[in-house]
């Protein structure tokens, strides 16, 4: 177990990275101001694929209105679209545009420049105490919460 003092040293440093920070950032998104709702959709599909509606409300923890609304105000911004399912035309599905995963690539893209800046300003001892840390972490984590299963497939999901 760590000693007290640098348990709090350790959490007062990972607290630091504050989520108003993030939003003063997404006040400047490529077309416009970009909700933590409609990131959260892009990050979603990024990462899980296209999906049916109702999968999306339930990750997105919202109504299926609610969610057709969020795809709606997206859809008109260009960073989804609905495609029908070729198996089961009832099946819609929710995809990013191209638009859509360019705006995912510039966001991985300028985090990574920023961490590029931030870690050129470390001594070489410092970034090797970073890295070693950061693993330590990523294997605590990965212990901890290991990989979710994967998203059901969409056969289950038309519409009854």
């Amino acid at each position: 177990m760590l000693a007290p003092d640098l348990r709090q040293s350790l959490l007062d440093e990972l607290a630091s990275i504050t989520p108003e920070g993030h939003l003063r950032q997404m006040r400047h998104w490529p077309g416009g101001r970009m909700s933590l709702v409609h990131l959260n959709v892009l990050f979603v599909l990024s990462g899980e694929g296209p999906l049916p509606m109702n999968r999306l409300a339930e990750l997105l923890d919202v109504s299926q209105a609610s969610a057709t609304g969020i795809v709606d105000r997206m859809e008109q911004r260009g960073l989804v679209a609905r495609e029908r399912a070729a198996e089961d035309r009832r099946i819609v599905r929710v995809v990013l545009t191209p638009q859509g995963e360019g705006l995912i690539a510039s966001v991985a893209t300028e985090r990574r420049d920023k961490l590029v800046s931030l870690l050129d300003t470390l001594a070489d001892e410092d970034a090797a105490a970073l890295l070693q840390g950061m693993r330590a972490m990523r294997r605590a984590r990965e212990a901890l919460f290991p990989k979710a299963p994967s998203t059901p497939p969409d056969s289950s999901e038309a519409p009854r």
